[in-house]
Formats: C-alpha cells, sequence, structure tokens
C-alpha cells in the first residue's frame, strides 16, 4: 500500500486487489513513520482499472495493453497513538513516507489499556469484542446526551446506565420518566407524582405561572382580572415573600376571595330616606362587580376536574420539605425516577421545570467544599426544552431559563443535566451547546445527523454516515469520556425497562378480547 494523500482530518491510500481483500469499511488502520503515528477509520472503499502502456513509443504497430486493478481507501483519522496508546488529539503527523498496517484486536487492546480506570462498561466495541469504557467522572461532571431515533434502543442504553449507576453506594441521579418506562425497575426509587402518588400543589407555582400554565389566562386579554387573582393571591398566602417562591395557600380561600369581589357592592356614603328601605345605606357595584366572572369559572372548573385533584388539595409549609426529601433525599437506591406518568399532559412541562428549580436552589445552599452531585436524566426532553422559543408564551420562556442556567452554571454546583431524545435537531440550542459527551444511536433523520456532525471535528464527521445502517442497540460514543469514537454494541440491561415498542404483527396474531367498557369507564376516572 502506499499514502497518496495527507491532509488534517483524511488520508488517501492506493493498494492493489492482493492487499485490499482484508480491509473493510469500518475497519482502523495505522499510519506510522519514525516521528508518528495516526489512527483512520476506513470510511470508503473504490476502485477501477489502469493501464500499462508497454509499446507506446511503437504506436504505428500492433502494442498491448496490461490492466491491473488498483483501489484507493480513503479513511478519517480520528487520532493518534502516543507511547503505544491512543490518544483522540493529533499533535504530529507522518510524513507521505509511512508503514501502513491494519490494527488487529492485539493491537487494539492494547492501545484502550487502561481506559476503564475510573469508568463503567457501555458495551463492546462491535468490530473487536473489546469491552468498551467510559470514564464516570468526565461523563457526569458535564452535560451528556443520549440521542437517537424510536425504536434505537435510548430506553435500553438509559435502563443499562442506570443499572450500573445504582451499584454506587452514593449515588444521586433523578430521572423525569414522562411514559412510566422504568418505574418497576427494582434498583430504583420510584416517586410517583400525581393520582395515587405524591401531591404536587399550586402553591409550588410562581404566580405568573398559575395564571398562564394552570389557569391558561394571557396577560395582554385579562389585565383587570389578573391584577384581582394577584390581589387574592397575596391576601391566601398572608406572607409578603416574592411571590415566586413557593409559600403555601389554600386555593378554595382564593377563590372565596374573588367570588366576594365579584359580587361586592361599596355604600354611596347616602341613605334611603323613604319606602322599605328607609335607613339603609345606598350601595353601588364595586369596582370589580361582575368582572370576575371568567376567572372565577376557570378555578371551579380546575376543582372539579379529578384529574388537577393532585395540584389542588390543601398542604401546610412543611409539604415543600416533605417534597423534596421524597425527591431528592437520601432513599434505599441512588437512583430516583419521578414517574410522571399521570401528571395531565398540559402540566408535565411546569412540574418538570419546577422540580427541576427545586433540585438546583439545594444544590446551591451546599457548601462549596461539600457538594454531593447530582444528574438530573430529562427523557423525551424535546417535549419541554424545545430548539425554538418562537410561539412559547412567556412562562414557557420563563421554563426554559431553568435548564438554560443548569447548562451554563450548574457543573459549579454539582448538578449536570442528561439530555435523552430522539430529535437532537429539535432542542435548545444554548442548553445543548454545553453538552460535552453524547451516546449517538441508529438515526436515519438527515437534520438530527448534521446536527451530531456539527459538534464533531471534521475528522470524525464521516462516521456518523455510518448511523442509519446501526442495528437497535448500536452507538457511537463521543466527548471526552469516551476512549474512541467506534462503533458499540450497548450492554443489554439485566431488567429491560418497559418499551412502548409493540409488536404489531404478533399482537394481531393473538385473538384478545377488548372489554371497552372498562376502558371508557377509565376516560371518566
Amino acid at each position: 500500500m502506499q499514502l497518496i494523500k495527507i491532509s488534517a482530518s483524511k488520508v488517501n491510500i492506493h493498494t492493489d486487489a492482493s492487499r485490499l481483500g482484508n480491509i473493510k469499511i469500518n475497519d482502523l488502520l495505522m499510519l506510522h513513520d519514525a516521528t508518528a503515528s495516526i489512527v483512520c477509520i476506513v470510511t470508503s472503499l473504490t476502485g477501477h482499472e489502469t493501464y500499462d502502456l508497454k509499446d507506446e513509443l511503437n504506436a504505428m504497430g500492433d502494442f498491448d495493453i496490461d490492466t491491473e486493478q488498483s483501489n484507493i481507501i480513503e479513511a478519517s483519522i480520528i487520532g493518534s497513538l502516543k507511547d503505544g496508546m491512543f490518544s483522540k488529539s493529533v499533535d504530529t503527523y507522518p510524513t507521505i513516507d509511512v508503514k501502513i498496517e491494519k490494527i488487529d484486536s492485539a493491537r487494539f487492546t492494547e492501545m484502550l489499556a487502561g481506559s476503564h480506570e475510573a469508568g463503567f462498561q457501555i458495551g463492546t466495541y462491535a468490530a473487536y469484542d473489546e469491552r468498551a469504557y467510559i470514564n464516570g467522572n468526565r461523563f457526569f461532571q458535564r452535560h451528556s446526551s443520549i440521542v437517537g431515533n424510536s425504536g434505537s434502543g435510548k430506553s435500553y442504553c438509559v435502563a443499562s446506565l442506570l443499572e450500573k449507576i445504582s451499584a454506587l453506594g452514593g449515588a444521586n441521579v433523578i430521572l423525569f420518566d414522562l411514559h412510566g418506562e422504568y418505574k418497576d425497575l427494582s434498583f430504583v426509587e420510584t416517586v410517583k407524582i400525581g393520582d395515587g402518588g405524591l401531591a404536587f400543589p399550586l402553591w409550588f407555582l410562581s404566580f405568573k405561572d398559575i395564571y398562564s400554565f394552570f389557569l391558561k389566562m394571557k396577560e395582554d386579554n385579562a389585565t383587570l382580572q389578573i391584577a384581582a387573582l394577584r390581589r387574592a393571591f397575596y391576601e391566601a398566602r398572608r406572607n409578603e415573600a416574592s411571590e415566586s417562591l413557593p409559600v403555601t395557600f389554600n386555593i378554595k380561600e382564593l377563590l372565596f376571595t374573588l367570588i366576594r369581589k365579584n359580587e361586592e357592592e361599596v355604600t354611596t356614603g347616602e341613605y334611603y330616606k323613604t319606602g322599605d328601605k328607609a335607613g339603609v345605606a345606598k350601595t353601588v357595584k364595586g369596582d370589580m362587580n361582575g368582572k370576575l366572572s371568567s376567572v372565577i369559572s376557570i378555578i371551579e372548573d380546575k376543582l372539579i376536574d379529578s384529574h388537577y385533584n393532585f395540584m389542588t388539595a390543601d398542604h401546610p409549609q412543611s409539604y415543600l420539605n416533605y417534597f423534596i426529601g421524597k425527591i431528592y433525599g437520601n432513599h434505599s437506591s441512588g437512583v430516583k425516577v419521578i414517574d410522571l406518568s399521570d401528571v395531565p399532559h398540559d402540566m408535565l412541562p411546569i412540574v418538570v421545570g419546577i422540580i427541576t428549580k427545586l433540585i438546583y436552589q439545594v444544590q446551591l445552599q451546599q457548601d462549596k467544599g461539600a457538594i454531593h452531585p447530582v444528574n438530573v436524566i430529562c427523557e423525551e426532553a424535546h417535549a419541554y426544552i424545545p430548539a425554538s422559543d418562537f410561539g412559547l408564551s412567556a412562562s414557557q420562556r420563563r421554563l426554559l431559563e431553568i435548564f438554560e442556567t443548569i447548562a451554563k452554571e450548574g457543573r459549579k454546583f454539582g448538578i449536570t443535566l442528561t439530555i435523552v431524545s430522539q430529535r437532537p435537531g429539535e432542542l435548545n440550542k444554548t442548553i445543548m451547546a454545553q453538552v460535552e459527551n453524547y451516546i449517538v444511536l441508529k438515526m436515519t433523520n438527515e437534520t438530527d445527523r448534521q446536527y451530531i456532525k456539527s459538534i464533531l471535528p471534521e475528522s470524525s464527521r464521516a462516521v456518523m454516515d455510518m448511523l442509519p445502517l446501526f442495528s437497535p442497540g448500536d452507538c457511537f460514543t463521543i466527548g471526552d469520556a469516551s476512549s474512541i469514537i467506534f462503533k458499540t454494541r450497548i450492554d443489554a440491561p439485566a431488567e429491560p425497562p418497559m418499551s412502548s415498542t409493540i409488536d404489531v404483527w404478533n399482537a394481531w396474531a393473538r385473538k384478545s378480547d377488548i372489554d371497552v367498557d372498562s376502558l371508557v369507564h377509565k376516560i371518566f376516572e
């Protein structure tokens, strides 16, 4: 083989047919001379014929044209060898006069020796049957992301990760489980929010979140009603603390205050002089009389709707300590799964946002020298940290602010995010710009692949074209926590999550009787 071109990120190698037979796409090659050694991954093979014009000078007569197979191997530079150990950086390049070798299993094992230190096994490198490790310190002291198509194995990857974390005596991980996929894992502490679980009192919300998220009121269309609601809000709280702080109040007491204002009549200072009302003070409608009927109706509807019972029940101020203790405190497992499957869809973003804010505020209170770190895993993150704030309300934008704050400042206070999504291109750019480590599974969407490519060094972008051909559970690990960008098969968890993927054909093959009456009844529960 002969090196015919080398650039900062790629190499082209010329070889004949006899030496091409054992080179395949995704193979690793080592190119080295006396001063430098680089490692490349094969991304393209091209074969064509060359011609040897032996008798070109005898053009007047017949001449023979010999042909032979000539091939070009294109490979991306993914790192270098320094003292025999693999490094993702390249400080020195070899000259064009190099030796070229295919990296065999023994060399692969040798160059990655020591990569398991302070780490955990994520899976096995597909081509070499060698264990693949991620550095646990680097992965969790920075923000990370797990992305891939629906059905690519994200949930299996998360479950496998949680399984390994749970073995650590002082683990502190909180996962938002929107669909109840992880709630039955034996090694996690499940905290259910909603029906049959923990209450999430309305007073956990700031005043602005109450009228915009819970009551769905738009400030520009309901200025008068919101002003009256604010006065009733402060009266019910009996506390002058900032309206953004969680201070207990009774929603029914607030409602009664609004009803009283809506029916209020004030005296004019005059009295009736004759008739049945003689001596009775004259009254006129108060400023709010009849003007609060709409907001009263909204609150009454929420109180009637059983889906919101977990928010409208009365709880003392001490419940805040109890709630945070259940979410954050030391339990039988250091992995807490927040089961949000029974939370109304319209309230999911605000519940996730407020819990995250409470966790962050707890972290801020810890002594800098004795911070116990926490990682927040955001499943289905595109549902509450979208890429664009176009069309979002002011409250929805405020919800994003806590995640943006943690993304930019959280590391200093021992709180990091793990963003899990099937659409990385639709995630908030400010937050994703702070992500240092990725686990990337099968991805067919070109926009999402281009997004992943944009975060990689040019030398590693070509390997992303392999993603559409991955099987479920195949991945690339990218970032300073992983040893090498190379196809990896994730370890299957001992306890798989409750996957949302249904084997439709097999389900149809089985005769099943559907109890429609009971299903319809559940709609109205």
